[in-house]
């Protein structure tokens, strides 16, 4: 007599389907924990690189992504630094120290980063303030 633990799925009699999705969860998970450690080297390295007078290349393409954020939300860059100059530097320096870089630029590049910052940005409350202003 067999036991219970003996059945096989009559559609999956190999198994091939339980060992495919536990491929795909192993290969999930590895591409997370990629963008874990890329951000924490990109964290790493600005802190341990001397800030030059101007902004860097770097700094700069990473201001991008809270202009970005800003005009998804509907408001002008521009205008914020104009009217509360305060404020942006705030955004800015928020934007600087994130952590959640990748996802941020993930949800830009998808189109879902205004509706999905406030899960992420640090700069969410500021956001909200500004477009409620």
């Amino acid at each position: 007599m067999a036991a219970p633990a003996d059945k096989t799925d009559p559609f999956d009699p190999f198994g091939v389907a339980a060992a495919m999705t536990g491929w795909c969860c192993l290969l999930k998970a590895v591409e997370e924990i990629r963008d874990i450690d890329q951000e924490m080297m990109e964290t790493m390295m600005e802190a341990d690189a001397a800030a030059p007078a101007g902004l860097s290349p770097e700094a700069g393409a990473k201001l991008q992504g809270v202009v970005s954020l800003m005009r998804r939300l509907q408001l002008d860059p521009e205008a914020v630094r104009r009217s509360e100059p305060e404020t942006m530097r705030a955004l800015e320096a928020a934007c600087r120290a994130c952590g959640a870089r990748s996802r941020c630029e993930r949800e830009l590049r998808a189109e879902t980063a205004g509706r999905t910052y406030p899960d992420f940005c640090p700069n969410a409350a500021r956001l909200d303030r500004l477009r409620h202003a």
